[in-house]
């Protein structure tokens, strides 16, 4: 089986799949205002299959929120990611990749995104790669106006507090439109 065959297979049971901007394919569905995401690996070695889903969960209005701060159209941002290790199965068939999705549904429902989301918003400006963007965005969905005011006040001094490059005056505007209400409703 290949990961485009268990796609077809997860579309079937009510994903929505594609790929990213490498090609990877991935799967997401929502429960409710919950979103989980999976990416099937599939690898082939010489007496068995190595398979993983890589569970993911996030929220429709966290994986906006980033969006709309970085300016551009992501679709899904992680906030609790699984580390599960991948499975040896000798098989893989339908039944399978049936029970992988389930039980990533399953650990996805017994996670708590509040919990992940406060984990975000206690992040030091200082953090590495997308973790401040997501800082933003956890502070944006939680309304902390007061936080993205201050960093707005320091970005315009010229003290960038330790954030990363990438991250500008602009996104923290973008940050506290989202927190005061008044940013357009993304689709």
């Amino acid at each position: 089986m290949t990961e485009k065959e268990a796609c077809a297979i997860l579309q079937a049971q009510g994903w929505a799949c594609g790929k990213d901007e490498v090609s990877d394919r991935f799967c997401i569905k929502c429960l409710g205002e919950i979103q989980v995401q999976i990416i099937p690996t599939i690898g082939k070695r010489s007496d068995h299959f190595r398979v993983s889903f890589m569970p993911s969960i996030s929220s429709t209005a966290f994986s906006d929120a980033v969006a709309f701060i970085f300016g551009e159209g992501k679709y899904f941002s992680p906030v609790i990611v699984s580390n599960e290790t991948p499975q040896k199965l000798e098989t893989i068939g339908a039944d399978d990749v049936v029970e992988l999705s389930d039980r990533a549904l399953s650990w996805a429902q017994n996670q708590d995104i509040d919990a992940g989301l406060a984990l975000y918003r206690s992040l030091p400006t200082d953090a590495k790669g997308a973790m401040p963007l997501r800082h933003l965005a956890a502070l944006a969905i939680a309304q902390d106006v007061d936080q993205l005011e201050d960093y707005e006040k320091s970005f315009k001094k010229g003290e960038r507090l330790g954030f990363v490059p990438y991250i500008t005056v602009e996104m923290i505007e973008r940050s506290l439109l989202i927190a005061r209400g008044n940013a357009p409703k993304v689709n």
